[in-house]
This record gives C-alpha cells, structure tokens and sequence, in this order.
C-alpha cells in the first residue's frame, strides 16, 4: 500500500479510480479544478507546477502511483484542450517522476482515449510540437480546429508520450501505461450525447459489447496497471472500449 495521486479525480473516470485505490487501502491525493485535496489548473504552467509542490509537501515527497485522468472534452476550446489534456497530464507524470523513483513499486497510468486511433483526424504538426515538449507551437498548430480534432490529436499525442518514455522510466524502475477508454458512463460523454455534431458520431462508434462502459470498470483496468499483478506491463495502451477499437482497426496492432 502506499500513496496515488489521481488528476481528474472530482468526477468521472478520476473520480471512480480514486474510490477504487482507495478502497483498495491506498492513499490517495486528489487533484481537480474544485472539490479536491489539491486544487489546480492544469492548462497553465503555474498551475501545473503548484500542483506539483503541493502533492510533494502532502506525499512526503514519495508517491506509488500516478494517473493522470485530468482532461476537457471535445466540444471545449481547441487551445484549451492542448493545455490540460497533453501539456498538463504529461507535466504531472513527468513533475512527479522523482516521487516516483522514491517508491517501493511505482507505476503510473496516463488516460488516452480509443479516438486515439482515429488518425485522419490526428494534425501531424501538433503532435509533433507536443512530443517535442513546445506548448506554443502546438497550440499554434491546432488553434484553427475544432475540439474534437484538438482532443483526438492530444489523446494521438499521450499515447505516443507514454511509449516513447518507456525505455528511460524502465530503466528507473518506474513502470508507465496507458488506458484508451471508450464510451464510458460519465458527464464527458452526457454532454457528447446532448451535443447535436458530436452526439451522433459518438453514438455511431461501433461496440461490440454493445453498451457503454461504467467508470468503475476503467478504474479496475487502471488499479490492474498500478498493482503487482502488472508487474510487467510497461509502455503498453490497454483498450477499455467493449470492442470498438477492434472493429475500427481490424487489421492492426
């Protein structure tokens, strides 16, 4: 047992993963923008970097789990979107590393998203800019498009993120996944439901499963990731998404 952070933990999948770990005899410390043992706007550097400071002074400065589920949807701003859900999930993996290392067996989970995969909707130039670390040029490059663009290519973008530093955090000890959920029983996807654009193309996403998925059911996936029974699981995406991903694409791994 030890201490979890979770971002995003004031409602949805955040909130059901933070029930779960703690039910489970964790500790856990909860960030949101309201309602959360550590207040914080994730979509500024100074929000990330006082979110950071306060979980390291409320850990003790040693932490066992991370995940980052903090994130806007896609019919929010485009440039907003590209600060919270890749600058500021990525930071706080990247801010809380050192707590990390100060575990006995950490682990973090990033939160992707199945329309990930939808990569005719992915704007190169920006995932780009994001991998390389350079907020104002990818919000440059994704400025001009709508959310849902904005949240497919920034979930494109933290898939990548999370693969590429599998071989630094392996090496540290520190294994680094992520989650792809589908449609999955939460306001983010209410609000998708009642959008008349966004609603109908959601709706539409194949699920073999044939139902939405409970939150409950994503935090078991990401408490499996963070325990010992994952204990090599390292740099992989795990689809929690009934299916869809499967009927999307067929004929990839």
């Amino acid at each position: 047992m030890g201490t979890h952070v979770v971002t995003g933990a004031a409602s949805g999948i955040g909130a059901a993963t933070r029930t779960r770990l703690m039910r489970d005899g964790h500790s856990v410390i909860g960030l949101d923008r309201h309602a959360a043992d550590v207040v914080a706007d994730l979509g500024t550097a100074d929000g990330r970097a006082s979110a950071i400071e306060k979980i390291r002074a409320e850990s003790g400065g040693r932490l066992e789990g991370v995940v980052s589920a903090a994130g806007l949807g896609p019919y929010d701003d485009a440039v907003a979107i590209a600060r919270v859900n890749y600058f500021g999930a990525i930071a706080m993996l990247d801010g809380l590393r050192g707590q990390l290392e100060a575990g006995s067996e950490p682990a973090a989970v990033a939160i992707s998203s199945v329309g990930a995969v939808f990569k005719e909707l992915v704007v190169g130039k920006f995932v780009e800019a994001c991998l390389a670390g350079d907020e104002d040029t990818a919000c440059a490059a994704i400025a001009d498009c709508d959310g849902n663009t904005a949240y497919v290519s920034a979930k494109h973008a933290v898939a990548l993120a999370v693969r590429q530093r599998a071989p630094e955090w392996g090496a540290l000890g520190i294994r680094l996944n992520a989650v792809a959920p589908g449609a999955t029983q939460t306001p983010m996807l209410e609000r998708l439901h009642a959008d008349s654009v966004l609603g109908p193309q959601v709706k539409a996403l194949p699920c073999p499963l044939g139902h939405s998925g409970p939150p409950e059911e994503l935090a078991s996936a990401i408490a499996f990731l963070l325990g010992a029974d994952a204990r090599y699981v390292h740099g992989t995406v795990l689809f929690v998404d009934g299916g869809s991903d499967a009927v999307v694409r067929p004929n990839d791994l």
